[in-house]
Protein backbone atom coordinates (compact mmCIF):
# COMPACT_ATOMS: atom_id res chain seq x y z
CA UNK A 1 0.00 0.00 0.00
CA UNK A 2 1.54 3.36 -1.12
CA UNK A 3 0.45 7.13 -0.54
CA UNK A 4 2.94 9.84 -2.25
CA UNK A 5 6.40 8.02 -1.64
CA UNK A 6 5.07 6.08 1.61
CA UNK A 7 5.08 2.71 1.45
CA UNK A 8 3.34 0.37 3.80
CA UNK A 9 3.80 -3.54 3.03
CA UNK A 10 0.62 -4.99 4.02
CA UNK A 11 -1.08 -8.35 3.58
CA UNK A 12 -5.46 -9.05 2.26
CA UNK A 13 -7.77 -10.59 4.79
CA UNK A 14 -11.56 -11.21 4.18
CA UNK A 15 -13.38 -9.18 6.20
CA UNK A 16 -16.78 -10.54 5.68
CA UNK A 17 -17.86 -14.68 5.62
CA UNK A 18 -20.98 -15.96 3.82
CA UNK A 19 -23.60 -17.40 6.73
CA UNK A 20 -26.19 -18.37 4.39
CA UNK A 21 -27.04 -21.86 4.88
CA UNK A 22 -25.74 -23.93 1.53
CA UNK A 23 -27.35 -27.05 -0.19
CA UNK A 24 -26.34 -29.79 -2.51
CA UNK A 25 -27.62 -31.56 -5.30
CA UNK A 26 -28.92 -35.05 -3.53
CA UNK A 27 -31.04 -37.87 -5.14
CA UNK A 28 -34.44 -37.27 -4.05
CA UNK A 29 -34.77 -41.05 -3.55
CA UNK A 30 -32.08 -41.58 -1.10
CA UNK A 31 -30.51 -38.63 -0.05
CA UNK A 32 -27.25 -39.65 -2.26
CA UNK A 33 -25.04 -36.48 -3.66
CA UNK A 34 -24.88 -35.99 -7.44
CA UNK A 35 -21.81 -35.69 -9.06
CA UNK A 36 -20.76 -33.05 -11.68
CA UNK A 37 -19.08 -34.78 -14.47
CA UNK A 38 -16.64 -32.82 -16.48
CA UNK A 39 -17.24 -33.93 -19.74
CA UNK A 40 -15.10 -32.45 -23.21
CA UNK A 41 -18.01 -31.98 -25.37
CA UNK A 42 -16.46 -32.21 -28.22
CA UNK A 43 -14.25 -35.48 -26.77
CA UNK A 44 -17.03 -36.95 -25.37
CA UNK A 45 -14.62 -37.71 -22.12
CA UNK A 46 -14.19 -36.59 -18.90
CA UNK A 47 -11.32 -34.17 -18.56
CA UNK A 48 -8.42 -34.33 -15.53
CA UNK A 49 -8.46 -31.18 -13.40
CA UNK A 50 -4.57 -30.51 -14.84
CA UNK A 51 -6.67 -30.57 -18.46
CA UNK A 52 -8.97 -27.75 -17.38
CA UNK A 53 -8.02 -24.19 -18.50
CA UNK A 54 -9.92 -20.69 -18.46
CA UNK A 55 -11.83 -19.58 -22.09
CA UNK A 56 -13.48 -16.75 -23.84
CA UNK A 57 -15.78 -16.92 -25.93
CA UNK A 58 -16.45 -14.88 -28.64
CA UNK A 59 -19.74 -13.47 -30.22
CA UNK A 60 -19.05 -15.89 -33.30
CA UNK A 61 -18.58 -19.02 -30.97
CA UNK A 62 -14.77 -19.48 -31.17
CA UNK A 63 -13.40 -19.77 -27.65
CA UNK A 64 -9.68 -17.78 -26.59
CA UNK A 65 -8.14 -20.29 -24.55
CA UNK A 66 -6.34 -18.55 -21.03
CA UNK A 67 -3.71 -20.55 -18.77
CA UNK A 68 -3.02 -19.70 -15.04
CA UNK A 69 0.44 -18.70 -16.12
CA UNK A 70 -0.93 -16.06 -19.08
CA UNK A 71 -3.54 -14.72 -16.32
CA UNK A 72 -0.57 -14.51 -13.53
CA UNK A 73 1.83 -12.37 -15.82
CA UNK A 74 -0.55 -9.83 -16.72
CA UNK A 75 1.10 -6.50 -17.13
CA UNK A 76 -1.36 -4.80 -13.97
CA UNK A 77 0.79 -1.31 -12.65
CA UNK A 78 -1.44 -2.35 -9.86
CA UNK A 79 -0.50 -6.28 -9.42
CA UNK A 80 1.97 -6.40 -6.10
CA UNK A 81 0.75 -2.53 -4.87
CA UNK A 82 -2.52 -1.16 -3.21
CA UNK A 83 -1.71 3.24 -4.69
CA UNK A 84 -3.86 5.31 -3.34
CA UNK A 85 -3.96 7.47 -6.42
CA UNK A 86 -6.36 10.52 -3.80
CA UNK A 87 -7.87 11.11 -0.94
CA UNK A 88 -12.18 12.06 -1.21
CA UNK A 89 -14.30 13.06 2.23
CA UNK A 90 -15.95 10.24 3.77
CA UNK A 91 -19.60 9.65 2.28
CA UNK A 92 -18.53 10.81 -1.34
CA UNK A 93 -18.79 7.51 -2.61
CA UNK A 94 -22.27 6.17 -3.27
CA UNK A 95 -22.56 2.63 -1.84
CA UNK A 96 -23.89 1.11 -4.67
CA UNK A 97 -20.52 0.84 -6.18
CA UNK A 98 -19.61 -1.30 -2.70
CA UNK A 99 -18.60 -4.42 -3.60
CA UNK A 100 -16.75 -6.77 -1.04
CA UNK A 101 -14.50 -5.59 2.20
CA UNK A 102 -11.35 -6.73 3.43
CA UNK A 103 -9.02 -6.05 6.14
CA UNK A 104 -5.10 -4.82 5.30
CA UNK A 105 -3.39 -6.57 7.73
CA UNK A 106 0.20 -4.44 8.66
CA UNK A 107 3.46 -6.35 8.47
CA UNK A 108 5.69 -5.19 11.88
CA UNK A 109 7.78 -3.19 10.03
CA UNK A 110 5.24 -0.76 9.44
CA UNK A 111 3.00 -0.41 12.40
CA UNK A 112 4.06 3.28 12.74
CA UNK A 113 3.08 4.33 9.09
CA UNK A 114 0.23 2.34 9.08
CA UNK A 115 -1.32 3.96 12.00
CA UNK A 116 -0.15 7.69 11.03
CA UNK A 117 -2.55 6.76 7.50
CA UNK A 118 -5.40 5.34 9.72
CA UNK A 119 -5.11 8.55 11.32
CA UNK A 120 -4.86 10.85 9.01
CA UNK A 121 -8.01 9.16 7.38
CA UNK A 122 -9.82 9.47 10.38
CA UNK A 123 -9.13 13.34 11.67
CA UNK A 124 -9.96 15.23 8.30
CA UNK A 125 -12.83 12.67 7.21
CA UNK A 126 -11.11 11.50 3.80
CA UNK A 127 -11.04 7.85 2.54
CA UNK A 128 -8.16 6.84 -0.01
CA UNK A 129 -9.09 5.61 -3.82
CA UNK A 130 -6.77 3.47 -5.70
CA UNK A 131 -6.44 0.26 -7.35
CA UNK A 132 -5.36 -3.29 -6.27
CA UNK A 133 -5.03 -6.28 -8.31
CA UNK A 134 -6.64 -9.15 -6.56
CA UNK A 135 -6.78 -12.97 -8.53
CA UNK A 136 -5.53 -11.61 -11.46
CA UNK A 137 -7.76 -8.68 -11.77
CA UNK A 138 -7.74 -5.00 -10.99
CA UNK A 139 -10.12 -3.50 -9.00
CA UNK A 140 -10.74 0.15 -7.97
CA UNK A 141 -10.46 0.26 -4.19
CA UNK A 142 -11.73 2.43 -1.25
CA UNK A 143 -9.50 2.54 1.69
CA UNK A 144 -11.54 3.83 5.33
CA UNK A 145 -10.61 3.72 8.79
CA UNK A 146 -12.08 0.86 10.56
CA UNK A 147 -11.61 0.15 14.05
CA UNK A 148 -7.98 0.49 14.85
CA UNK A 149 -7.21 -0.33 11.50
CA UNK A 150 -7.67 0.12 7.84
CA UNK A 151 -10.48 -1.68 5.63
CA UNK A 152 -10.14 -1.83 1.61
CA UNK A 153 -13.33 -1.78 0.10
CA UNK A 154 -13.72 -3.08 -2.85
CA UNK A 155 -15.68 -1.01 -5.73
CA UNK A 156 -17.58 -1.16 -9.10
CA UNK A 157 -16.01 0.11 -12.07
CA UNK A 158 -18.88 2.70 -13.38
CA UNK A 159 -19.53 1.18 -16.65
CA UNK A 160 -20.21 -1.71 -14.27
CA UNK A 161 -22.98 0.34 -12.30
CA UNK A 162 -26.28 0.13 -14.49
CA UNK A 163 -28.22 3.90 -14.97
CA UNK A 164 -31.54 3.68 -13.79
CA UNK A 165 -34.75 3.75 -16.31
CA UNK A 166 -36.90 6.18 -13.83
CA UNK A 167 -38.70 8.08 -16.65
CA UNK A 168 -42.00 6.68 -15.62
CA UNK A 169 -42.30 7.66 -12.38
CA UNK A 170 -41.97 11.05 -12.78
CA UNK A 171 -44.75 10.44 -15.70
CA UNK A 172 -46.99 8.83 -13.94
CA UNK A 173 -46.61 8.78 -10.33
CA UNK A 174 -49.22 11.09 -8.85
CA UNK A 175 -48.55 14.26 -6.40
CA UNK A 176 -48.87 13.91 -2.94
CA UNK A 177 -51.43 15.70 -0.94
CA UNK A 178 -49.92 18.62 1.68
CA UNK A 179 -51.55 16.35 4.60
CA UNK A 180 -49.25 12.43 3.18
CA UNK A 181 -46.15 14.55 2.66
CA UNK A 182 -46.21 15.74 6.49
CA UNK A 183 -47.16 12.47 7.75
CA UNK A 184 -44.36 10.84 6.03
CA UNK A 185 -42.05 13.03 6.64
CA UNK A 186 -43.60 12.88 10.82
CA UNK A 187 -42.88 8.31 9.91
CA UNK A 188 -39.52 8.80 8.87
CA UNK A 189 -38.47 10.71 11.87
CA UNK A 190 -40.12 8.42 14.37
CA UNK A 191 -38.34 5.39 13.08
CA UNK A 192 -35.36 7.53 12.96
CA UNK A 193 -31.63 6.15 14.67
CA UNK A 194 -29.13 8.05 16.13
CA UNK A 195 -26.77 5.73 15.05
CA UNK A 196 -27.30 2.01 12.74
CA UNK A 197 -27.15 -1.01 15.16
CA UNK A 198 -26.36 -3.89 12.96
CA UNK A 199 -26.77 -6.28 16.03
CA UNK A 200 -30.29 -5.53 15.98
CA UNK A 201 -30.89 -7.04 12.88
CA UNK A 202 -31.64 -10.96 12.39
CA UNK A 203 -31.43 -13.21 8.88
CA UNK A 204 -34.87 -14.56 9.12
CA UNK A 205 -34.26 -16.96 6.26
CA UNK A 206 -31.09 -18.27 8.14
CA UNK A 207 -33.02 -18.68 10.76
CA UNK A 208 -36.17 -20.57 9.37
CA UNK A 209 -33.77 -22.66 7.45
CA UNK A 210 -31.84 -23.66 10.29
CA UNK A 211 -35.22 -24.28 12.38
CA UNK A 212 -36.29 -26.40 9.29
CA UNK A 213 -33.11 -28.99 9.35
CA UNK A 214 -33.25 -28.93 12.89
CA UNK A 215 -37.10 -30.12 12.84
CA UNK A 216 -36.20 -32.85 10.49
CA UNK A 217 -33.23 -33.98 12.34
CA UNK A 218 -35.85 -34.34 15.21
CA UNK A 219 -38.39 -35.90 12.83
CA UNK A 220 -40.96 -33.23 14.13
CA UNK A 221 -43.06 -30.31 12.92
CA UNK A 222 -42.64 -26.89 12.38
CA UNK A 223 -45.31 -24.26 12.94
CA UNK A 224 -45.41 -21.97 9.95
CA UNK A 225 -46.40 -18.29 11.50
CA UNK A 226 -49.15 -16.94 9.76
CA UNK A 227 -48.53 -13.44 7.21
CA UNK A 228 -48.52 -10.39 8.78
CA UNK A 229 -51.67 -8.59 6.63
CA UNK A 230 -53.39 -5.29 7.34
CA UNK A 231 -55.29 -4.17 4.26
CA UNK A 232 -55.13 -0.30 4.23
CA UNK A 233 -58.08 1.96 2.44
CA UNK A 234 -55.63 4.46 1.29
CA UNK A 235 -52.44 5.52 1.52
CA UNK A 236 -53.19 8.72 3.99
CA UNK A 237 -54.69 5.65 6.18
CA UNK A 238 -51.91 3.72 6.00
CA UNK A 239 -49.52 6.38 6.45
CA UNK A 240 -51.72 7.03 10.01
CA UNK A 241 -51.60 3.87 11.29
CA UNK A 242 -47.96 3.15 10.41
CA UNK A 243 -47.19 6.54 12.47
CA UNK A 244 -49.12 5.00 15.42
CA UNK A 245 -47.75 2.07 15.46
CA UNK A 246 -44.35 3.47 15.29
CA UNK A 247 -45.08 6.24 18.28
CA UNK A 248 -46.36 2.99 20.25
CA UNK A 249 -43.20 0.65 19.09
CA UNK A 250 -41.00 3.56 20.60
CA UNK A 251 -42.97 4.29 23.52
CA UNK A 252 -42.54 0.50 24.48
CA UNK A 253 -39.16 0.38 23.62
CA UNK A 254 -39.47 -1.85 20.61
CA UNK A 255 -37.36 -1.70 17.89
CA UNK A 256 -38.67 -3.47 14.18
CA UNK A 257 -35.11 -4.61 13.31
CA UNK A 258 -34.94 -7.87 14.41
CA UNK A 259 -38.98 -8.58 14.73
Amino acid sequence: MSFGLVTIPVGLVAATESKSISFRQVHRADGARVRHERVCTAEDRRVRWEEIAKGYELPDGRMVVMTDDELAELPLPSAHTIEVAEFVPTGTIDPIMFDRSYFLQPHQVALGAYGLLCDAMADTGHVGLGRAAIRTRERLALLRPYGPGISLVTLLWPDEVREPDFGWLTDQAPQPREQEKRMAEQLVMSLSSTTFDAISYRDHSREALQALIDAKLADRQITIPEPRTQEVADLEEALRASLTQAIQARATGQSGAGG
